[in-house]
């Protein structure tokens, strides 16, 4: 009962509009990185600025509608834009990058914005880190962001008192 609570029309629209955020957004990082010269840090740092705007408007106004913008729950946006940020791009991207760039194959296709060892690297990385970002803010924004639960918790609380 629970896995097909979480295949549901939310996880369906998450996707769409997930998909198109995540492929405006990431052209936008490879378009800083490979051609203006952003680090590997700030270009990412960009797109999950503007993608993270982007993606909260659309879980507040679409997803998620029944839910008020309240400063509590914008402050656990922060939160967890923060924490899928930092995981994905300095412990899963770095793990999952060196171990994927062993292959010459994964080099070879990492090498479209050059073939110095920095560009494959940071092509490969900010790819690894999109998808692990992608997937962790999703359950962020569903189990922590725009959870029911904190609301029914805050209602007991208000009962008992």
């Amino acid at each position: 009962m629970k896995i097909r609570k979480l295949f549901d029309r939310t996880l369906v629209l998450y996707l769409v509009i997930g998909v198109l955020n995540f492929i405006f957004c990431t052209a936008l990082m490879f378009f800083l990185f490979n051609v203006c010269g952003f680090s590997e840090h700030i270009a990412p740092l960009v797109n999950y600025g503007l993608g993270s705007l982007i993606w909260y408007l659309s879980c507040r106004y679409i997803l998620f509608p029944t839910h008020r913008t309240t400063l509590r729950q914008l402050l656990r946006f922060v939160i967890d834009v923060l924490v899928c940020y930092l995981l994905s791009y300095y412990v899963v991207a770095p793990l999952l990058g060196s171990a994927m760039l062993r292959s010459a194959g994964v080099r070879a296709f990492f090498s479209f914005g050059g073939d110095s060892q920095e560009m494959i690297s940071g092509n490969c990385e900010m790819t690894v880190g999109a998808f692990a970002y992608a997937l962790l803010n999703y359950f962020g924004q569903r189990y922590f962001v725009f959870s029911d639960r904190f609301d029914h918790a805050k209602r007991r609380r208000k009962r008992n008192e």
